[in-house]
């Protein structure tokens, strides 16, 4: 049976995984120790740099890393879509599935929110034509296009700095970045849709996220209660270069659910990551 496993909810975590990995966190936390313990002889010691010393539990641990990740790729990771969503889009997605980031995409959101009367004309025609959205779609500042990003960690929806901007604007990052602090149309986007967690279960064989594996994500997050810093880390994002169909989107969190509140905390963040739900 594919299992949708959450990396913060041990319970999720397929059963013959969480053994194995409980079973070996002695090696795990021998490992991470003396990772750190070598990283600080380097930064001490300009010289050793150039030659570390062997981490004695390196092997072992490699070989746990690889058997462990086998329990993983069969199943499907839960990540979380921050975004703000019109009623027409959540319908949307409910129905079709999250689409990847296209300059195709952007010109039928932008089409589609000016026909359902939350664009005007003058405003569409800004947009379209601006420059800062054909830069963002076409990865002159930053590579997005092709892409949908997620969090994976429940934790990082609580951290206000780095989700408020993709609730405070409608559109996506390729149409709200570099509109923020344009008065012209930064009031419009903020005007548009309700905040929303889009919760996914994404096949592991389509989830990117910069590492060669994700067992060591997992090994991270069962000892991060005694590790601070391990590496890698238990916090990432990660990205998936597929449309993702409607069976992959387990349920979208609007700002009006309860859950919504529980999983941000976003009563508690400061006046200038301030979100907001207008009536729609």
């Amino acid at each position: 049976m594919q299992l949708a496993i959450e990396i913060e909810d041990h319970e999720s975590w397929p059963p013959v995984f969480r053994s194995e990995a409980v079973r070996d966190r002695p090696l795990v936390l021998a490992y991470q120790r003396e990772r750190a313990r070598i990283d600080k002889l380097c930064q001490d010691d300009i010289f050793m740099r150039i030659n570390p010393p062997k981490n004695k539990y390196r092997e072992d641990y490699d070989v746990l890393v690889e058997r462990l990740e086998d329990f993983l790729t069969p199943h499907r990771l839960v990540a979380f879509h921050c975004t703000r969503l019109t009623q027409d889009e959540i319908g949307g997605i409910k129905k079709n599935g999250l689409q990847l980031l296209t300059p195709a995409l952007v010109k039928k959101k932008l089409d589609e929110c000016h026909a359902a009367g939350h664009l005007s004309d003058r405003d569409h025609a800004y947009l379209t034509g601006s420059k800062s959205v054909a830069d963002n779609v076409n990865d002159v500042h930053a590579h997005r296009t092709g892409m949908i990003w997620f969090c994976p960690n429940r934790s990082t929806l609580q951290d206000y700095s780095g989700v408020y901007r993709l609730f405070r604007s409608w559109g996506g990052e390729a149409v709200y970045c570099g509109h923020e602090d344009d008065m012209r149309i930064a009031p419009v986007l903020a005007s548009i849709g309700t905040p929303c967690i889009v919760k996914c279960a994404i096949p592991f064989d389509r989830a990117e996220h910069y590492h060669e594996n994700f067992s060591e994500r997992f090994l991270a997050q069962l000892i991060s209660d005694e590790i601070e810093y391990p590496e890698p880390a238990a916090g990432f994002d990660l990205n998936t270069k597929k449309d993702l169909e409607a069976a992959d989107v387990l349920e979208i969190i609007e700002f009006a659910d309860p859950r919504f509140a529980a999983l941000t905390g976003f009563g508690g963040w400061p006046a200038h990551c301030r979100i907001i739900a207008p009536a729609e």
